[in-house]
C-alpha cells in the first residue's frame, strides 16, 4: 500500500499557500506528512512547496500545473507506482487527520474489491483507498478538482466503512475554516489572492509560500 498526499492546489479561496499555515504551532502539511509516515508516501507539490519539503520523509512528486487540479496531481502521482499497488488519498489540507483513521481504511482493503470509502453517515471521509482495477482508470480521468466519478463508478468493487466523527475531519479551504480551526485570526495576515497572468487566462499560484512558516519549520526551538 502506497499513501498519496494530494498536496499541488492553488489554494485560491485560501488566497496564500495554505499547507504552511500553523497548526497548533506546525505546519499544516507536516500534520499530514507526520500522520502517514507508517507507509511509504508519495507527495505531489507544486514546485516552490517540493522545495520547502526536499528534506521531508516522502517521495516527492512536482506538478508544474497544479491549475489542472486534483485528478492531474492524482494521475502524475499514479505515474509513478507499480501497477499492482493499491494506493490510499490523503489531501493535504486534512490536519486533523490520523495515523488511525488512515490505517483504519487500509485495513478494510482487500484484493476483492477496488475502492474503499470511509464515511461518517452521509460525510465522506478520508483516505480513499483505490486497488489496481480502479487506479488503471485515473489516466483517462478529466481535469479537476474531484475525485467523485472514480469513488462513486458503478462498475468498481465497492466497500464503505463508517467511521466516527473525529475520523472525518474537515479539510481547510477557506481563511474561516482556517480561523476556526486554529481560533485565531492573528495567525492569518491578509495576503494577495491568486490572480490570472495576463494572456493566459488560467489562475495560477501566485501567493507568498513561506510567510513565517516557512522560517519556524527550519527553526531551532527555543
Amino acid at each position: 500500500m502506497i499513501v498519496v498526499v494530494l498536496a499541488a492546489g492553488c489554494a485560491q479561496r485560501m488566497g496564500r499557500q495554505k499547507l504552511l499555515l500553523p497548526i497548533d504551532g506546525e505546519p499544516m502539511i507536516a500534520r499530514v506528512i507526520d500522520a502517514t509516515s507508517a507507509w511509504t508516501t508519495v507527495l505531489v507539490a507544486s514546485t516552490d512547496l517540493a522545495t520547502v519539503l526536499r528534506d521531508a520523509p516522502v517521495r516527492i512528486v512536482r506538478n508544474d500545473a497544479p491549475e489542472r487540479g486534483m485528478t492531474h496531481s492524482l494521475r502524475l502521482a499514479n505515474e509513478t507506482i507499480s501497477d499492482d499497488e493499491a494506493i490510499a488519498i490523503v489531501l493535504g489540507d486534512l490536519p486533523d487527520l490520523t495515523q488511525a483513521a488512515i490505517a483504519r481504511a487500509i485495513a478494510a482493503y482487500d484484493e476483492t474489491i477496488d475502492v474503499v470509502v470511509p464515511r461518517n453517515a452521509k460525510r465522506f471521509a478520508h483516505p480513499i483507498v483505490f486497488g489496481p482495477r480502479a487506479r488503471a482508470r485515473i489516466a483517462a480521468l478529466p481535469d479537476g478538482d474531484t475525485l467523485r466519478g472514480l469513488r462513486d463508478d458503478p462498475t468498481l468493487r465497492r466497500r464503505e466503512i463508517e467511521v466516527a466523527l473525529h475520523d472525518a475531519p474537515a479539510d481547510i479551504d477557506t481563511p474561516a475554516d482556517y480561523a476556526a480551526r486554529a481560533n485565531t485570526l492573528a495567525e492569518f495576515p491578509s495576503r494577495e489572492t491568486p490572480r490570472a497572468r495576463p494572456g493566459h487566462g488560467k489562475a495560477v499560484c501566485q501567493v507568498d509560500l513561506l510567510g513565517d512558516m516557512g522560517k519556524q519549520r527550519h527553526a531551532d526551538p527555543d
